[in-house]
């Protein structure tokens, strides 16, 4: 049964202000399939790319990727309604009701906070794809472009657990975040390779890791290699101007798993700020601005959908 609920849609890639919030039926479910009522949702770089239409697509467009809710309608004998869910490698999340597939959810664990089980996933299955991509062992040191974002905070924190030395590239007001988690933090801008030879003090750089896009980042990464290291990117413009390997994020339960683990045992942690669904706008323009600590996540406390007391 199709049951209506708001949707964020771009109808013309653009600028944030072309975010606009609808009323849709949820599709009917098939074989296999689960609706979700959402109460909160991740927001990702690759939101804004995809907005912004320099990820590629077609408009109508549907946002959001990953969320957390609680299902209340299942054709799968995997979940039945009123479980709670963490859900990833969705299409529409932004959205009071999400249609997904049994196997793209993970139980919440019941003691992990709503506005962490809706960001954590994105975040961290990136970091932990990007760091399983590269041969690294204990005592060798990284250089991470952008660490102080969601993705980078989650990586540090791993690369830290693994045994590894992280350099870390942030703005000036993120350096003691940077430090708290581990890393050696580094300020971008003019004149960083110089910091960064200076913060390595002597170590060769094993790998560089971009999450920023910069062509800082790349230009940095292009000597590593030369130098007998690796190099690797998230971002597709640095893979573009300077042919660093781009990384396709996997995603799975088992990987989700893991890094539950790691926010049970005090090992990860991940500052969350959270905005109301209605200011999604606003959420995009911070996601414009590349400065975020942490992960934004979107709350839907006001989704209709959910259970009296969820909301």
């Amino acid at each position: 049964m199709s049951q209506p609920g708001r949707v964020a849609v771009v109808r013309r890639f653009g600028p944030p202000d072309v975010i606009s919030i609808e009323n849709h039926a949820s599709p009917a479910l098939r074989p296999d399939q689960v609706r979700v009522a959402v109460r909160t949702g991740g927001l990702n770089p690759v939101d804004a790319r995809r907005r912004s239409g320099s990820f590629g697509g077609q408009v109508p467009m549907l946002l959001g990727t990953e969320f957390a809710g609680i299902v209340v309608e299942s054709q799968s004998q995997a979940w039945t309604p009123g479980d709670e869910v963490i859900g990833w490698g969705a299409n529409g999340a932004d959205a009071d009701l999400m249609v997904t597939t049994a196997h793209q959810l993970h139980a919440k664990p019941a003691d992990l906070g709503w506005a962490l089980a809706g960001g954590l996933s994105g975040v961290g299955q990136s970091a932990l794809t990007a760091l399983n991509s590269l041969d690294l062992a204990p005592g060798d040191t990284i250089l991470l472009h952008g660490a102080a974002g969601g993705v980078g905070t989650v990586l540090t924190q791993l690369a830290v657990r693994r045994g590894l030395s992280v350099l870390g590239t942030a703005s000036a007001a993120n350096q003691a975040h940077l430090r708290d988690l581990g890393a050696t933090p580094v300020v971008y801008g003019d004149g960083l390779a110089g910091r960064v030879t200076a913060a390595a003090g002597g170590a060769q750089i094993a790998a560089s890791i971009d999450l920023a896009g910069s062509a800082d980042a790349g230009d940095l990464a292009t000597q590593i290699v030369a130098a007998g290291g690796a190099a690797i990117t998230l971002v597709p413009e640095t893979m573009m101007s300077h042919d660093i390997p781009l990384v396709r994020v996997q995603h799975s339960s088992a990987q989700l798993a893991e890094l539950l683990g790691a926010i049970a045992d005090g090992t990860l942690i991940l500052p969350v700020e959270t905005m109301p669904f209605t200011e999604i706008v606003e959420a995009h323009r911070r996601l414009d601005a590349k400065h975020a600590t942490g992960k934004l996540v979107l709350d839907l406390a006001d989704n209709p959908h959910l259970p009296l007391a969820t909301q």
